[in-house]
């Protein structure tokens, strides 16, 4: 896994848990440094196992805590890169579902070997979409539903959505658009110039 997105992952837990909590899960699995570097590669099965851990020392289901950390994605990081990156993917909740096919490529064209998961979007009927989500990280599926929450409100969209579980090879997120506009959404500057975006455009 690459460093960058085991680094988010320790800034999430270290913001939300205390460093406490970070130091416990790294002595629990007798990891020999103390934090991850961005540019490293990292064991995927050595990430599974500190995920895995932090979940039991918070006596909080691993799912949840993946979902926790794709929120924090969005809400919480300090330089908002992943929010700025997400919103260039349309003016409303709906641009933004389908720009989510492209979202790999685009970022691998900054971190080439970042490694996230492939996403497939269907249309089910109008509102109605189901995202399919294959990666060989466990759990990747509740990280992007976490994101996908959070883009919601930061839209103002007022949404549905569930992890459904797994269907062969892949996890599928069900999304139920409601209201494209339900809340006045957070604003965005989609150019240097100040055009700004907030659920629409004003």
């Amino acid at each position: 896994m690459h460093g960058i997105i085991c680094r988010s992952f320790e800034m999430f837990v270290r913001s939300a848990y205390g460093a406490e909590l970070w130091g416990a899960a790294l002595d629990q699995l007798d990891l020999p440094f103390d934090g991850f570097e961005t540019m490293f590669q990292y064991d995927d099965h050595l990430a599974d196992r500190l995920v895995s851990c932090c979940a039991i020392l918070l006596g909080k289901p691993r799912d949840a805590l993946l979902e926790d950390f794709g929120t924090f994605l969005i809400t919480a990081t300090p330089s908002g890169r992943v929010r700025r990156l997400l919103r260039f993917g349309g003016l409303d909740y709906e641009d933004f579902l389908h720009s989510l096919e492209d979202l790999p490529g685009r970022v691998a064209l900054a971190v080439p070997d970042i490694g996230l998961p492939d996403l497939v979007l269907y249309e089910i009927e109008p509102g109605r979409f189901e995202l399919a989500c294959r990666s060989k990280v466990r759990g990747a599926g509740h990280v992007i539903a976490g994101l996908l929450r959070a883009m919601a409100d930061d839209y103002g969209a007022l949404v549905l959505l569930d992890h459904v579980g797994r269907r062969r090879s892949v996890e599928i997120i069900d999304i139920h658009l409601l209201e494209s506009s339900y809340s006045e959404g957070r604003g965005f500057d989609l150019s240097e110039g100040g055009l700004t975006a907030a659920g629409q455009v004003g």
